[in-house]
């Protein structure tokens, strides 16, 4: 809930944007992604990207910020037959040209279980992750690659490190960040 919180809390920030010198202010970048995670399965998800700070870096332009996510993925651990997970993850986000992003933070991962998921039992620490992404065609779709660990293994996860491959489609809300002049 607090994850759900920070988003929001996000997304009131990112009001229409100032410019102010070489730097503009405010971009939101809401994404889904949809995915594989090796030896668990399929995963899916929402994510917020909050990039206060644009700059002109080189021939492109580069935007750094927060962002928050929440990824579902199933996997077949050692106590049930198919679970679905859940992992909060919030950070610092690099994004660059419209086509790189670099997403460093930290998660914590949530297993709902028994009747009517009732019960809820969470990884015993947070613990950190990486994501690299890389859009080709600049037009918003993703390809990326997110290592990062659910944690103990008592909640039935079979996996101690997760790889995930997906593709994700991520909206620049603020057109204009992206353009250098002259475009």
């Amino acid at each position: 809930m607090r994850y759900l919180k920070l988003m929001i809390v996000l997304l009131l920030f990112s009001s229409a944007p100032m410019k102010a010198g070489d730097w503009r202010f405010g971009a939101v970048i809401p994404g889904v992604h949809i995915g594989y995670i090796f030896n668990a399965g399929l995963s899916f998800g929402a994510e917020v990207n909050y990039t206060p700070y644009a700059f002109d870096a080189g021939a492109g332009r580069s935007a750094v910020g927060a962002y928050g996510s929440l990824t579902y993925f199933f996997s077949k651990g050692e106590l049930y037959r198919a679970t679905l997970y859940h992992t909060f993850s919030a950070g610092a986000v690099a994004f660059s040209d419209n086509a790189f992003m670099f997403k460093a933070g930290a998660c914590k991962t949530v297993l709902r279980w028994g009747m009517n998921n009732r019960n809820k039992t969470k990884s015993k620490k947070i613990t950190p992750e990486l994501d690299l992404s890389y859009a080709p065609l600049k037009n918003g779709l993703f390809v990326g690659y997110r290592i990062f660990f659910p944690g103990n293994a008592c909640f039935g996860l079979d996996i101690a490190t997760a790889h995930e491959l997906y593709g994700a489609y991520r909206f620049t809300a603020d057109k204009q960040l992206f353009l250098v002049e002259g475009d």
